[in-house]
Parts: structure tokens; sequence; C-alpha cells
């Protein structure tokens, strides 16, 4: 959140930029060994939830119709923009109404005949609209910077609520809302909105309701364009930060200007730290070499001589013979690593810093490393199961709770991210970097040699089914050819290796490799093969030996 002074061009605004901000997740190694199931189940959902962001200012672009855009043209040309927003308008009617008090009352302390009791209240009066002015100007000012912030596309902060339960939406309704004009060429035709200033002795509170119908282009848009846009808003409905009125869905919002910006207080935009260097880290772990590339050292057994690759082949249906070795990656080795754990938990000491409010640490996470649905850790993460929300949970004292979940949620992303930069090279068939969740049946091979080899999982402990497993297949790929027909005399060569009789062989005449005739017959009462010389038996009956160098290829 920064603060300026808004003039009075508050209002004029094209488009809100959307940040997005929510949850988050963790696990101690000690105890559960599934949290990487449970953030990958979550950042699946997560990056659903988070493309709100992108359907909601399509779907504010697609509000903008033709209709809408002649309605803000009449608006500039008549000059209903210049007026400034209704806040503004209304906080300034109280801004004269006290100086108007704040005179009568100096008036009366000069001229007017007062007790002392009454001379204290009119002075009451007079410092009050001094210091109404200074703190209320200080407090809007807060508030309108963020409001002008959200709409700045260069501005880097992100936008708090919970996205899982309706209340970021509700908060980016209201922010879009703020800038004032009409609210419909924003949330499409049909859309409402009443903004009052709520006066309560010096306490400024800004009441906001802003209705768009269930049947306007803007919502179908929505449910169009995201499919858990029906779940947030669902959830918003049950926790009560969207009401369904008849034929409308309402997002009510009432913020304390006094309070606005402040630890307890309500806070529509927060700051973000930078993600860790993921390069870098893995570097310093001596992970990755000089070019970003993941080191041969990296993968399992590669120090050790003699060391076999986990290998599988099989006949694919074009006619190829095809091997595929993967190599893992030794996540036990990385996460043991000193440099490694050192890195990560200074990432998380920065996002866990004292003073830092629950709200920023929450949207930051979310927006950051994917940590949008708190409910997706819960069964794996019970430390969370008596949360609510993100805010919730780093607005405890569960410290070690929270730097233990934090810490997972950064090595989840990381190992998720973990082959963003390889690169392939051109001598082998093929490489593909996978991340693998073990299936007890399809890959019961694999985990018996990673149990066989000692292969141990970022914990230290046996991979088992549902872990992730990491690593390169490199595939390699060898045509198969059918062997062309052998000819007659391999045939028959082949079967005086079986052992098939020669009156069978050589009841017909047989012509030989060297182009003479044999034959199977009786000469001089003794029956064998003989060669055929115009069609009579000569010389001794041929050897098996004889035979077998005959035909021999």
């Amino acid at each position: 959140m920064g603060y300026t002074i808004p003039g009075a061009d508050f209002i004029q605004s094209d488009q809100l930029k959307i940040n997005v901000g929510a949850s988050i997740g963790a696990s101690t190694a000690n105890a559960i060994s599934s949290f990487t199931r449970a953030w990958q189940a979550n950042a699946a959902k997560t990056e659903k939830l988070l493309g709100v962001k992108t359907d909601f200012r399509n779907g504010v672009v697609m509000a903008n119709n033709a209709t809408a855009q002649a309605a803000i043209k009449k608006g500039i040309t008549s000059g209903t923009y210049k007026k400034g927003t209704p806040i503004f308008e209304q906080w300034s009617e109280e801004v004269v109404k006290r100086g108007q008090d704040a005179t009568d009352a100096q008036m009366k302390i000069r001229f007017g005949d007062l007790d002392p009791e009454q001379e204290k209240e009119q002075l009451a009066i007079m410092n009050g609209f001094t210091s109404y002015n200074d703190s209320s100007l200080t407090n809007m000012g807060r508030y309108t910077s963020d409001v002008l912030a959200s709409n700045n596309k260069d501005n880097g902060q992100f936008l708090t609520g919970d996205i899982a339960t309706g209340q970021y939406m509700s908060n980016l309704v209201t922010m879009k809302a703020a800038l004032g004009g009409n609210v419909a060429d924003n949330l499409g035709e049909g859309a409402t909105a009443t903004r009052k200033l709520i006066v309560e002795g010096d306490e400024n509170i800004i009441s906001s309701s802003v209705s768009i119908p269930k049947n306007s282009n803007f919502i179908k848009n929505m449910n169009t364009g995201n499919n858990v846009f029906k779940d947030i808003i669902a959830a918003g409905i049950e926790n009560k930060t969207i009401i369904e009125d008849g034929e409308n869905y309402v997002f009510n919002q009432k913020i304390n200007m006094g309070v606005y910006g402040t630890e307890g207080g309500p806070d529509f935009l927060v700051d973000h730290s930078a993600r860790i260097n993921q390069s870098g880290v893995l570097q310093n772990a001596n992970f990755l070499d000089k070019d970003h590339q993941i080191k041969d050292t990296s993968y399992l057994g590669q120090n050790k001589e003699g060391f076999e690759k986990f290998s599988i082949s099989k006949n694919t249906p074009n006619n190829n013979f095809q091997t595929t070795t993967l190599e893992v990656l030794d996540m036990h080795a990385l996460g043991s690593n000193k440099a490694f754990l050192a890195d990560v938990k200074t990432e998380v000491n920065t996002l866990l810093r004292p003073g830092r409010s629950p709200r920023a640490i929450a949207s930051d996470l979310a927006h950051t490393y994917k940590t949008g649905d708190i409910e997706s850790f819960k069964k794996d993460f019970p430390g969370l199961q008596k949360y609510n929300t993100f805010e919730e949970f780093f607005g405890s004292k569960d410290e070690e709770v929270k730097s233990s979940f934090v810490n997972n949620v950064i090595q989840e992303s990381m190992f998720r991210n973990i082959f963003q930069d390889q690169k392939t090279t051109g001598n082998k068939d093929g490489v593909n970097f996978i991340s693998r969740q073990l299936d007890e049946k399809k890959d019961a091979e694999l985990m018996k040699y990673l149990t066989d080899n000692n292969a141990k999982n970022r914990l230290g402990e046996d991979y088992k089914a549902g872990d992730f497993v990491y690593g390169r297949e490199i595939i390699k790929s060898e045509k198969i050819t059918k062997p062309a027909s052998i000819s007659y005399n391999e045939k028959v060569y082949n079967n005086l290796q079986k052992g098939v009789d020669e009156s069978i062989l050589f009841a017909a005449l047989t012509e030989t490799p060297a182009k003479s005739k044999i034959m199977y017959t009786e000469k001089d009462n003794i029956k064998g093969t003989y060669v055929m010389l115009d069609g009579f038996p000569t010389g001794t009956a041929l050897k098996p030996k004889a035979l077998d160098l005959l035909f021999k290829p």
C-alpha cells in the first residue's frame, strides 16, 4: 500500500489492474511425507483460482460494449467525471460542515457570553475541525492511493483476500467500483453501486455495495472463461462475503478509514517479496553448473562404479524397438544439502519477517508460490486443520508450524520448476525431464529398483506409492527389420541340424548348392543319400557330416 493524496481526477480510469492473493501450504519433515502430493493438488487448483484474475480483466473488456462506450463518451463530454468520486464529494461536504461549525464556535468564544464549560465545548469543536482534516485526509489518502494503484498496469502490488472463500472477488469488485463513474461501464450492463461516507465522531467509514445481475454478460463471460468461478461464488455466498439477492450478486464492504492500511485494519493492496532465485540456490548447492544445467553428479548412482540405470524396453506400434533409461535425481542429497537448506531458510525468514501483516504473507505466498486453497493441505498437514484461511493461520502464534509450512512450500515450488532451464543435447534420440507420482501397480518395477539401490526421497525415507520421482528419461529407438525369406538350401541345412530324417528330406531328387543331384535311395541293398547320375545312384552313401558341409550357408 502506497500513499498519495488523490486529485480531482481520481475517478478517471480505463481498466483495473487485478492483483492476486490467497493462501499457502507445508509440513514437518519427520511427520508428513505426503506433502508433495498435497502441494501438487493445491497448485493445480490454485492455478485455476488465479485464472480469475485474467478472466476478470477479460470480462471487464467484454463488458465495455458499444452502449457502455457511448455512455463513457457522454459522461466525459458532459463533465460528469470531473466532479470526483461520491466519497470525496461526501467527505468534502463533511469538511465544509465542520468548518462552518468551527467558525460558529470561534465566533461564540470571541463574542459570546460563555461559562467555562461552554467555552470548553466550543474549543473542542474548533480543535476537532483541524484534527479531523489532518487525520481524515491522511487516512482517506491511504485508501484512495490503493484504488488508484490497483488501476495502474505497472503497479506490482498484490490484491488481498482469500480466493477460495470469495473474499478476493469481493475486494476486487469493491476496488473496481471505487474508481467512480458509472459502474456498469466496468462491471457490465445492469451493475449498480452505492458508496456512502459514514462519519462516527472523527472516524470515516466507507460503506460500499455493488450489485451485479446473475444473467449479465459479465457474469456469463466469467462463468464461461474460468471453470472455478462458480465455486468461488458459491464459497462467497456460504462465507457471506457475497450475498445472493434474488437475481443479483451483491458485494458489501464497510471500510474503516481510521485503521485502513494498519496492522489490524483492512488493506486491499500489499507489497510482496521477490521470488527466491532458484538457479542461484541450486548452484550454491552444487546441483547445477554455471549454465544452469543439472550436473550428471546430481543423478542417483553417478558416483558409483558399475551402477546400473533403470531401463525398460518395448516394441512400439510403429515397428520400433524402444529403450527408455531413467536417470533419477538424488533428491535426498539435495534435500539434505546444507547450502540449499540455508538459502531456503533465508527466504522463509524474509517472507515471515517481523512486522509483516498476515494478509501480506498470505497474499504474497498465494501469488508467488501457488498456494491458494487451504483445504488441499489439511489432510496431509494437521497443523492447518483448526484454521479456516491462511490469513488466520499466519496471524497465529504457531511460529514453528508456520516456518515449517512455508519452508516446504518453497521447496515444492522449486521442485516443480526444477527442469525449467534444462536443455537437451542433439546426440540422443530423445530426452524428457519428468516428475512422476509413483503408482503402486504401474510403477512396481521402478519402486523395486529404487529400493534395491537404496534410493531415498528428499526426506531421507524409502520411496513409496504417492511419492514423486524426478529425473530425465533418455529414449533410444531402433527400427525392427523383418528377416528376408531364407533359401531352400538354408531350410535343408536347418532341418539337418534339427535331426530331420534324410529319407524325408531327400525323398525327391534334390539339387545341391554345387548344382549336383542327390536323392535318398538304395544301392547294393544299402539305403542312404547318393549322388545321382543319369537317374542312378553313384559312389557311396553320403555321411551326415558331408551333407552338413554340402548345404551349410
